[in-house]
């Protein structure tokens, strides 16, 4: 196995992607929007990994600032994309799915501005599975383990439907967009959400795995108890 400690954080604009350590390269958690693949390379370059060390590409969902450039990582590098099978038709399709609502009134008027600035189309190139490429179903125990990794893939809907996150053995936790942390308003809240009650039902199953620090995919990372704490104050039939 691998040392639990040996992730790297890839900040590009809007999404962290996180770097772990697997027995023979590299495991990236998500890409970025598609105009973010040569920061990306910018990236890899200031902390001295190259594209050739990423093996593996495990997406948490299927949304464009999460999968933006995937099918061109995968062109370039012949990584193993992992997946929760519900994230198929939308990478075939190269689209976002279950965009739900908005968390609030300023979360609409941020993303609204945020889309207009950036000039977001919300598509991305589509991305074809191929035979090696890993599908969730649900919770795996194995996954990671069989590729040097000490950790688990647990299934976090409430964002999307098929929302994946990444439990390390040590407690390191990355959540894609199950947490946040980019306003105070949010509370940790997606800003985005289809189901709010299987949010707060992935935030208890997030805690109960082990969590000790929240790496999200928006935000700085964060203490679990700032998790459990709002768990408690927005939903403490979850508690």
């Amino acid at each position: 196995m691998t040392s639990e400690n040996a992730s790297l954080t890839l900040k590009t604009d809007p999404t962290n992607c996180y770097l772990l350590k697997s027995q023979d390269g590299r495991l990236l958690i998500d890409t970025s929007l598609p105009t973010g693949f040569m920061h990306f390379i910018r990236e890899l370059k200031t902390i001295k990994v190259d594209l050739s060390e990423i093996k593996y590409l495990l997406l948490t969902h299927s949304h464009d600032d999460h999968a933006g450039f995937a099918a061109e990582l995968k062109d370039k590098t012949n990584c193993r994309i992992i997946v929760h099978k519900n994230s198929i038709e939308a990478l075939k399709n190269g689209c976002n799915k279950n965009v739900g609502r908005y968390l609030n009134k300023p979360a609409s008027i941020f993303m609204s501005l945020y889309s207009w600035v950036k000039r977001r189309s919300w598509g991305y190139s589509p991305v074809t599975l191929d035979d090696d490429d890993i599908v969730v179903a649900d919770d795996d125990d194995d996954i990671l383990r069989t590729l040097g990794i000490e950790g688990r893939i647990i299934h976090t809907p409430g964002h999307t439907d098929d929302s994946l996150s990444v439990i390390l053995t040590n407690g390191d936790a990355f959540v894609g967009d199950a947490c946040m942390n980019i306003f105070g308003f949010l509370h940790y809240r997606p800003i985005v959400l289809y189901d709010s009650d299987l949010v707060f039902e992935s935030w208890r199953r997030i805690i109960e795995s082990g969590a000790k620090t929240i790496y999200p995919a928006h935000g700085k990372p964060f203490a679990v108890e700032g998790l459990i704490r709002c768990l408690k104050r927005y939903a403490p039939a979850h508690t």
